[in-house]
């Protein structure tokens, strides 16, 4: 099932709506109507705040703010007063306003649903499934807390997904919306198939020793055509067999081994120079209403300073980046028993971040500290944000996991179609052991029953 769905995901990669077309969905702020400043809107978010934007909400400018309890609370920029959530009848009116093409249904509102189960959708539950009538069977999902549209899929995305992701994740709605259970499902059936191929290879290498010891030229000494196929192909193919399974095994590790690629809520406030609702409550209102216009308007903070980023769907609007010197002094703050080696602008085909599940930003900015472990800090070039922390630990993961189970090599994953062809010879010969494997199983059942 793994080497089949993994095929599958070459080419059909698991639905997703880039944040350019979030974005281009999204109406521009209106700053004629906000007459509530940030502080005024904070009072009435729970404490604790890890993001805070401004959007447009039915017409309206409003405030979200993000809580460190993965919540989202949504306050009107034009009355201060908590937004309620959407009903289907407004999310129908704003699709009208957003497409020329008809609506053929709206379902929920619903928690989960197996293209929305993943956990950064956690904090916009519940949605509204928006099934458009086009001849590509579209689907969008809408907050209906904060109104965005923060997932697409397809009739083509949902039907190879099943056979791709889904199964190969083991992804089931079911099982995945419950992460802790899912987490622990995955990791031990990923260690028994560890187990269970480790022991494989072993008994197949000290079966050929043997039979090559007494004298015979020969690979195996098996008669029956599955066994001898499953031991000539589990020879050639068992270490490869055994570090997809190995590297799948190590993408549910989630700080089991290795250190996670996050900084803490405490580091990041360091970074900040103060929690960052104290920083958020010092933006007075004009500092927002004479932006440039924009679809959403995000304010960060840095060494004590508050950053204001505004942006459409072509991205950000007059980016300026932030000064090293600046970088360099939240960084000593927030960790402060270490030195700063080296401040750089990480190149565009970095070995660490340029990965074929997912690139950092342009102009991302690497701080390299003295300590042990060489941590390496990634930070957003314009808003100061924490991408990634890489110590020496995490750099191996990067090789062990998306090295080994992606093929994912700095000389091989750009040269297409040779990493196509490679990773399918791989994975088809990968197939063909576990058929043998399996047929062979199943034989031996039968035979004892």
């Amino acid at each position: 099932m793994w080497f089949a769905t993994g095929m599958v995901m070459m080419y059909v990669p698991y639905p997703s709506l880039p944040d350019s077309d979030r974005l281009a969905m999204m109406e521009t702020i209106d700053y004629t109507k906000l007459n509530v400043a940030p502080a005024a809107a904070l009072s009435k978010c729970p404490p604790m705040l890890t993001g805070f934007r401004a959007i447009t909400l039915t017409n309206r400018p409003a405030y979200v703010c993000h809580t460190s309890d993965n919540a989202t609370h949504v306050v009107y920029g034009d009355n201060g007063q908590l937004a309620p959530h959407l009903t289907a009848s407004v999310v129908e009116r704003r699709v009208h306003e957003v497409f020329s093409k008809p609506l053929k249904s709206i379902e929920g509102p619903m928690d989960y649903d197996q293209w929305i189960v993943a956990n950064k959708f956690d904090p916009y539950r519940p949605f509204l499934q928006v099934a458009m009538a086009d001849d590509a069977g579209t689907h969008y999902y809408v907050s209906t807390i904060t109104g965005e549209f923060l997932q697409r899929t397809t009739r083509h995305e949902r039907v190879w997904n099943y056979l791709g992701a889904v199964l190969h994740w083991i992804y089931p709605t079911v099982l995945r919306k419950d992460h802790a259970l899912w987490d622990k499902t995955v990791w031990w059936l990923s260690l028994v198939a560890l187990v269970g191929t480790a022991s494989g290879v072993y008994l197949g290498l000290y079966r050929t020793l043997k039979v090559r010891a007494s004298g015979r030229r020969t690979l195996s000494s098996f008669k029956e055509n599955w066994m001898r196929w499953h031991h000539i192909l589990g020879l050639f193919t068992g270490i490869l067999v055994l570090s997809w399974i190995f590297s799948g095994w190590l993408s549910m590790d989630h700080g089991r081994l290795f250190s996670t690629p996050s900084a803490t809520l405490t580091q990041q406030n360091l970074l900040r120079g103060s929690s960052l609702s104290e920083i958020v409550s010092r933006v007075d209102l004009g500092s927002l209403t004479s932006l440039h216009p924009a679809s959403e308007v995000t304010i960060h903070a840095l060494d004590g300073e508050y950053v204001i980023l505004a942006q459409d769907h072509n991205g950000l609007i007059n980016p300026e980046t932030l000064g090293f010197a600046q970088i360099r002094r939240a960084i000593i703050a927030a960790w402060p028993e270490q030195k700063v080696v080296s401040l750089k602008v990480v190149p565009d085909d970095d070995a660490y971040t340029n990965l074929r599940e997912g690139q950092l930003p342009a102009g991302t900015i690497r701080a390299v500290l003295d300590d042990s472990n060489s941590t390496w800090i990634h930070l957003d070039a314009f808003s100061g944000e924490v991408l990634s922390v890489m110590d020496r630990g995490r750099r191996v993961y990067r090789w062990l996991f998306n090295g080994l189970h992606s093929l994912d090599f700095p000389w091989l994953a750009k040269h297409r179609p040779v990493w196509d062809i490679v990773m399918f010879i791989g994975l088809f010969a990968g197939f063909s052991v576990s058929v043998t494997g399996t047929v062979i199983g199943l034989r031996r059942l039968l035979r004892s029953g």
